[in-house]
């Protein structure tokens, strides 16, 4: 296990950088690569958060029993659908056919029609709670950022939001994981140009969303990039 990997409490960085990819959804160039966010929380009860692009599955799986070996994964949260965040989900579901998908009604129609996987599955809506043990989670709906099933998770316990693509930002995680352990220098420029390009043109559902999020006590912010 990675102990630079601890992101908060039981939470684990599980995520991959992808230093192959020129052009963002094939249009935006990424000169520092991007990484796709994934986090393991290790508690009574295992959750995964997002999971990655398929491409690199072999890698997250390995990151993944790097922190808790053989041991099963309960609940698999699905903040958003984006292929590059939800592409792994079917092999996921084969190396833990018990798993829950955490989702709302929109991302169950999506991952049938992406992914044609079923199974059981934990339907949330705004302010629906799930306990893992000492952490304990709060879904809110944020949709159109930038997606329509979009959604955050908040973990009460350690004022940890997991944002989806909410915060986002091009260019590699290498090895700090929190901008409290690296140099962010380049990071600034790279999050202007993903916000303005990937979710600054919903901005009404942004305001919305940050008026829902705005009396949580958020310590640290997980997106799925950067």
């Amino acid at each position: 296990m990675n102990p630079k990997a601890v992101i908060k409490g039981k939470i684990h960085y599980v995520g991959v950088n992808d230093r192959n990819k020129h052009l963002f959804e094939g249009m935006w160039p990424l000169p520092y690569g991007v990484s796709y966010n994934s986090y393991l929380i290790d508690d009574e009860t295992v959750a995964l958060v997002d999971t990655v692009d398929i491409c690199y599955f072999e890698v997250y799986l390995r990151k993944i029993k790097s922190i808790i070996g053989e041991r099963p994964i309960q609940y698999l949260i699905i903040n958003h659908m984006e292929p590059d965040h939800s592409g792994s989900i079917r092999l996921i579901k084969q190396h833990y056919p018990d798993i829950v998908i955490v989702g709302n009604k929109q991302t169950f129609g999506m991952i049938e029609g992406f992914y044609g996987v079923t199974g059981e599955r934990y339907l949330v809506n705004d302010d629906d709670y799930l306990a893992l043990g000492h952490h304990k989670l709060r879904f809110y709906m944020t949709p159109m950022v930038h997606w329509p099933e979009t959604m955050m998770t908040f973990d009460e316990t350690e004022g940890v939001l997991f944002s989806g693509d909410g915060f986002g930002c091009f260019g590699t995680v290498d090895g700090g994981f929190l901008d409290t352990r690296i140099n962010t220098d380049r990071c600034w420029d790279e999050m202007v140009r993903y916000y303005s390009n990937i979710v600054g043109k919903y901005g009404s559902p942004v305001q919305k969303a940050l008026a829902k999020l705005s009396s949580l006590p958020i310590s640290t912010i997980c997106s799925t990039h950067g």
